[in-house]
């Protein structure tokens, strides 16, 4: 799992591919995509390819009323991917918002 700003910083250090380019599974989620395609730029340029290849997979939550109960206190990304993550039963969950990072720990 990777929310937005993770994903940005690995395309500027342009490592992105070479993070992802191995056999395990990478998601994100939908509203971490519009965010990052939200601007015209060398980052959603750079995604673009990657998701076409499914080395990103792109996947809702199936968990809305934890989205819901996340979002009332972090943003739409990190909240969006913390619920996809414990759906997921996900090993890793990449995100560099810190309240994002402490509620993901609290929830397993």
């Amino acid at each position: 799992m990777i929310n937005s700003s993770p994903i940005i910083f690995l395309v500027r250090l342009q490592v992105l591919e070479l993070f992802i380019n191995n056999n395990d599974e990478f998601y994100t989620t939908p509203s971490v995509v519009t965010e990052i395609n939200a601007k015209s730029d060398e980052i959603s340029r750079a995604l673009t390819p990657i998701l076409s290849t499914e080395k990103l997979i792109v996947q809702n939550t199936n968990l809305t009323s934890l989205f819901n109960r996340l979002n009332t206190s972090l943003g739409r990304g990190e909240s969006e991917t913390i619920a996809l993550a414990i759906g997921l039963q996900a090993d890793f969950v990449i995100l560099d918002d810190l309240a994002a990072r402490k509620m993901a720990t609290n929830l397993g």
